[in-house]
């Protein structure tokens, strides 16, 4: 007998959304590394293909050393499609400020599409692939309203 997919979202899934918010905003890649599968393959907002949970850890460890160190990450908006009972697909919108740039400067907000393959075993979810997007200043999110741009005093 075929099982009916999940309409509302399952507590693994909503806490995964905010525990990756969480673990970055802590900058605690280790806490980021227990959100993904040993063999993940996640590629990056510049297009790197991170293979593995020892380059994942590896590479953003690197970033939220540099670049990244002060940076604020922003869940906007999120949507699932299910594969089976216990494989989603998340498209998560993000928003994230406080990047640097290669000369230590403060890069404006970025906005983004994340899209992960969940897995969804009960009390917990784990990330088995991610593809990480920036989105063009032209692009509006399709989930959520786009931030005000921010203003200085």
């Amino acid at each position: 007998m075929e099982q009916p997919l999940p309409h509302d979202p399952p507590p693994a899934i909503v806490n995964l959304i905010g525990a990756w918010a969480d673990a970055w905003n802590a900058h605690d890649m280790e806490r980021a590394r227990t959100l993904i599968a040993d063999n993940v393959d996640f590629v990056t907002v510049a297009g790197l293909w991170l293979k593995g949970a020892d380059e994942f850890l590896a590479h953003h460890r690197e970033i939220h050393r540099t670049h990244m160190r002060d940076t604020r990450w922003i869940n906007r908006a999120y949507e699932l499609a299910w594969i089976r009972p216990d494989l989603c697909l998340v498209h998560l919108e993000w928003t994230v400020a406080g990047g640097r740039g290669s000369d230590g400067a403060v890069r404006p907000h970025r906005d983004g599409l994340f899209t992960w393959l969940v897995e969804n075993g009960g009390a917990t979810g784990r990330i088995l692939a991610a593809h990480n997007t920036n989105l063009r200043a032209d692009v509006r999110h399709r989930l959520s309203k786009p931030v005000p741009a921010a203003r200085s005093n």
